[in-house]
């Protein structure tokens, strides 16, 4: 008998201290949370007394009181604190970013959409592709040439620093440009150039950006010109250019911003690349008979993503020097390969463009979009 109750006193000694340890974390938490409540508090009300209400929000849609949340986390003045120390925790700790990058190895990244699911790839990839083969058609029915141009993702190229448990998603070129070929649609084997390129000592995409360096685009560029040469369709009155270098820009990246540690835990970042930056110049514009056109009588049209549409790649530029005329320039960021093609069948039919010759630049990533015509944007 005083055995058992010398074990039961015991073990409600041990229950006792179990229950006073939680109750001390229990304690010790709800401090903290205490304080770190009442500190954002105390600063975040001067951010919050400098709001001012928009006339047409109300309260009665809680429009209000979301326009007020937002101002004052805007505002915050630890705001930016808060957001890098979280991004440098999911980098050190996960090696990920937010959703929409890929972490790779050795500072390289990679936009997610070159891992799409398999489930939703066929589906999605056949209809597009049929959009492809139907928008050539509708190019050939008005007597235009096309050429494609499929970019290959950095994925495929640089697959070596890809996490090893992603490399069996990575979508290839190969399931575009077979469709092509077997649909007798004349495209360019960008992947081979820029393999060429690497195997030559060349950096063909950035480490950190989604798109390709102006090196990139520059081979790329002489491939299309080759091609074009090697089929006789360079055809036109021959305008002049001149490339010349505007020095070394540093690069804004795109894929960094799914990865904001910066400026607090910065060094967690591999340094800022850079690229150098070109300027194109007609060299006799003024006595060049090309000169007496104007726009819409240019020969070829380039119709694009953001690989054409923005100029620190300059492969537009790539194109007039080594194709030696102008180049009506139809490309659109963030919009896809298809709504440029629409502006481009627009414009000619309304008289805009004479072009006979279209190359369509077309990241074959994109083509394993989900692409929603109802707003003329890829889905989200």
């Amino acid at each position: 008998m005083e055995m058992e109750t010398t074990t039961a006193a015991i073990g409600s000694s041990k229950e006792d201290r179990r229950a006073s340890l939680i109750n001390s974390l229990v304690g010790i938490n709800a401090a903290l949370w205490l304080a770190l409540l009442g500190f954002s508090f105390a600063v975040g009300v001067p951010a919050a007394m400098r709001y001012e209400k928009s006339s047409n929000l109300t309260l009665l849609d809680g429009k209000l009181a979301q326009d007020f949340e937002k101002f004052v986390t805007r505002h915050h003045p630890y705001r930016d604190v808060s957001l890098n120390s979280w991004a440098a925790l999911d980098l050190k700790a996960f090696g990920t970013g937010k959703t929409g990058v890929v972490v790779g190895s050795e500072g390289w990244m990679f936009t997610s959409e070159e891992f799409p699911l398999p489930s939703l790839r066929e589906k999605v990839l056949t209809k597009n592709l049929e959009q492809v083969r139907t928008m050539v058609e509708a190019l050939r029915r008005k007597g235009i040439d096309v050429l494609i141009v499929p970019i290959p993702g950095k994925a495929e190229l640089y697959s070596e620093h890809v996490p090893e448990h992603l490399r069996g998603h990575i979508f290839p070129a190969a399931q575009v440009t077979d469709y092509l070929t077997q649909h007798r649609i004349p495209w360019v084997p960008v992947k081979d150039i820029l393999d060429r390129a690497r195997r030559d000592g060349k950096d063909v995409f950035f480490r950190s950006e989604t798109h390709w360096t102006p090196e990139g685009a520059q081979r790329t560029a002489a491939g299309v010109t080759q091609w074009l040469a090697a089929h006789g369709k360079t055809t036109w009155h021959a305008t002049p250019f001149q490339v010349t270098s505007a020095g070394q820009k540093t690069l804004e990246s795109d894929l960094e911003s799914f990865i904001p540690v910066r400026p607090t835990y910065a060094d967690l970042l591999p340094p800022a690349e850079t690229y150098t930056a070109y300027q194109v110049v007609r060299t006799n514009a003024s006595n060049d008979a090309a000169s007496l056109f104007s726009d819409a009588a240019n020969p070829v049209a380039l119709v694009g993503t953001s690989y054409s549409a923005d100029e620190r790649w300059n492969f537009t530029g790539w194109l007039r020097a080594m194709l030696r005329t102008e180049i009506d320039n139809v490309s659109e960021k963030a919009k896809g390969p298809f709504v440029p093609m629409e502006k481009f069948l627009a414009m000619h039919d309304a008289g805009k463009t004479s072009a006979h010759l279209v190359i369509w630049e077309m990241p074959v990533r994109s083509i394993a979009i989900d692409y929603n015509p109802r707003n003329g944007h890829y889905a989200p």
